[in-house]
């Protein structure tokens, strides 16, 4: 059993604060607190993910339940609407809640815990995106002005640069021949390095190499906020059935874009790209890549990943 997931907490010898959460269990009670960790650690596939506690929107069972019954399973939601899978095989969590006009501390009971949020509205991003998934069940926004991707081949070792590229696909088998396409009308033909794909992040952990074998896709899309209907469920914990565990690899091809707005990361901002993409091989991702007109994110609010999720169904559902 993958070992754990671990929150922890800095040494008391130093100054502290606390962040406010809000732990939901599977009986109906809800905890409103605070904890004093800064830094989530996720033990995934792709090695342990060291991730900002100020970044994470929330925590649910990778699988429908409690957390017990996803056997310490987690999905972790990123304020960006970033998704990545790891155990959280021996979970402890102390918060402290205020009754009686004190601080009263409380070891959660985790087995039982069906939802944890942080404060903060989502933090949609500008530009187009890069999104990669795999296997694993991670979903989650690359940052291509970080992301070197090191391809050998006979001629010797290229390591463009994620935004320098026109196009990234494997040819047939991802442990096999891939295919490059850059800007400048460059095409490169040749096996990347390590037998893993290694990408930058704009949010959450600083990188992630994911092994060949566990590749599914990775495509630029366009995004909108999708409203959610009024009185839609929002304790949505079930995740393991989407595309990552379907048979075949997606092998679509980025979409073509100017050097302009390859360059700009997928990170929030209050400016929006406007230039349209061109589609060569398969259809566009639909939408533009606003923020739509939200007001600056309430800190007072809790994060709830619905209108992400809406989002990436539409893209999911427009393949």
């Amino acid at each position: 059993m993958i070992s754990l997931v671990a929150f922890l907490f800095l040494n008391a010898a130093h100054a502290r604060t606390e962040t406010p959460v809000r732990a939901t269990l599977g009986d109906g009670q809800i905890l409103m607190g605070e904890v004093r960790t800064k830094t989530l650690l996720l033990k995934s596939g792709s090695g342990i993910l060291e991730i900002p506690l100020s970044d994470v929107g929330e925590v649910v069972p990778a699988d429908a339940g409690g957390l017990g019954e996803s056997e310490g399973r987690v999905d972790v939601w990123l304020k960006n609407g970033s998704e990545l899978r790891g155990t959280w095989a021996d979970p402890k969590l102390a918060m402290s809640i205020r009754v009686g006009g004190d601080k009263v501390a409380v070891d959660l009971p985790m087995n039982d815990l069906s939802r944890f949020q942080l404060q903060g509205d989502a933090r949609w991003p500008a530009g187009p995106v890069f999104r990669m998934r795999t296997r694993l069940g991670d979903d989650f926004l690359v940052d291509p002005a970080r992301t070197q991707l090191v391809l050998e081949n006979s001629f010797g070792t290229f390591s463009p640069l994620l935004s320098e590229c026109r196009s990234v696909a494997p040819v047939s088998d991802p442990e096999g021949l891939w295919r490059i396409e850059l800007q400048t009308g460059t095409v490169l033909l040749g096996h990347l390095q390590d037998g893993k794909v290694t990408v930058a992040l704009p949010m959450g952990p600083a990188q992630m190499s994911v092994p060949l074998d566990q590749f599914v896709s990775l495509r630029v899309e366009r995004w909108d906020a999708r409203p959610v209907a009024s009185g839609a469920v929002t304790n949505q914990v079930s995740r393991g059935g989407r595309g990552p565990d379907a048979p075949g690899y997606e092998l679509a091809p980025l979409i073509e874009m100017s050097r302009e707005e390859a360059m700009s990361p997928a990170l929030p901002a209050e400016t929006v790209a406007t230039a349209a993409p061109r589609a060569i091989g398969t259809k566009a991702a639909q939408g533009a890549p606003s923020r739509a007109k939200q007001s600056v994110a309430v800190q007072d609010e809790w994060f709830d990943n619905d209108a992400l999720q809406a989002t990436k169904d539409a893209q999911d559902d427009g393949e």
